[in-house]
């Protein structure tokens, strides 16, 4: 927010549970993968 000089009502956070065993699958392919070009900072790891 403090470097976009948004304000607190622009802002939307969501948190999901994923299990380790789950994780490749439901949030490293679909999230980090297939998005790479939107990324503002990428993993420091591959799967």
């Amino acid at each position: 927010m403090d470097v976009l000089h948004y304000g607190e009502e622009s802002v939307s956070v969501a948190i999901e549970e994923i299990g380790p065993q789950d994780w490749a699958e439901k949030v490293y392919q679909p999230d980090i993968v297939n998005t790479t070009a939107r990324l503002y900072k990428k993993p420091g790891y591959t799967m």
